[in-house]
């Protein structure tokens, strides 16, 4: 295995400045592995893969301390230094009390819906906190298997505030330091808005040289700093071009339209971009709109 436990550590601690969860592709990216290889150990370990929560566009979110906790174990075993931590659902942002009438009963799947997280999730930490000798999870009825709506909030509760096993950060306490998305965000789009005004194009991986961050969260970053600021500043993509094409070729499906905006765009009358953001060229949209303006 490539990857050192200094680079595992330098790699794990610009990710923590980023969210509180993390992807599939942020643990190949932590191991220095392919994502196929990530694949294969979640299948070989089913239990830790049930503590995913589905994002969006149906992408795996894992609890960040845990999935770190995981991530290291497969790279370098059993580590005595590594903190031990929860393999419940993650904690809270801030500790409250998880609402619920008076005698309401809850199933798993009504718990996992409360705290974001699969019902498995919440399966497994009662079932290791079944016998804690101080707060045990409150106990399903043999019956209806369902538990006490007020017992399990003040769990819950108890579970948020006293953070037993979780070293790391809590998601609010993430957001209150300087690297934040926020921070970050702004930060990226004066960066964006500076690179327009003197003419530089711009990539992710440079970006992410002067973020100190992996070139993957540059690129998220870029993408959504240009979303805001190019269309604010007329410009616009070649794929956007493509939705520019006079009605004429109306017919044409979306390949050709994108393949006729290629061979126009080779024509020497043809507009220059005016910046490179991330591998994407941008056009005036001013510009483009004389180009194909059909001749007088």
């Amino acid at each position: 295995m490539t990857t050192t436990r200094e680079q595992f550590e330098q790699r794990l601690a610009q990710l923590r400045r980023e969210a509180p969860e993390l992807t599939r592709k942020d643990f190949a990216h932590l191991a220095g592995v392919a994502e196929k290889t990530v694949r294969n150990w979640l299948d070989a370990d089913p239990k830790f893969a049930d503590t995913a929560r589905t994002g969006a566009r149906r992408v795996q979110l894992f609890p960040f301390d845990e999935g770190a906790q995981w991530v290291r174990k497969q790279l370098f075993g059993a580590d005595e230094r590594a903190p031990e931590v929860s393999p419940g659902p993650r904690l809270a942002a801030e500790p409250q009390r998880m609402p619920h009438t008076p005698g309401e009963r809850w199933r798993w799947v009504d718990m996992a819906r409360l705290r974001g997280v699969t019902p498995t999730a919440v399966r497994v930490l009662a079932a290791d906190y079944r016998e804690h000798p101080e707060r045990p999870f409150p106990p399903r009825d043999e019956f209806d298997h369902m538990c006490d709506a007020g017992e399990v909030s003040a769990w819950f509760l108890w579970y948020d505030t006293t953070r037993p096993g979780y070293t790391g950060p809590r998601p609010a306490e993430i957001a209150a330091e300087s690297g934040t998305k926020d921070t970050r965000r702004k930060e990226v789009v004066t960066r964006l808005n500076t690179a327009l005004d003197d003419g530089e194009s711009l990539t992710s991986r440079t970006l992410a040289e002067e973020l100190g961050v992996s070139a993957d969260v540059a690129a998220r970053y870029l993408r959504q700093a240009a979303e805001k600021v190019l269309p604010e500043r007329g410009l616009i993509s070649r794929s956007q071009i493509a939705e520019r094409l006079p009605t004429a070729p109306a017919a044409l499906t979306p390949e050709q339209r994108r393949e006729r905006v290629k061979t126009l765009l080779k024509r020497k009358s043809a507009p220059a971009p005016v910046i490179t953001v991330a591998d994407t060229p941008y056009y005036s949209e001013t510009a483009i709109a004389e180009f194909l303006a059909p001749p007088a």
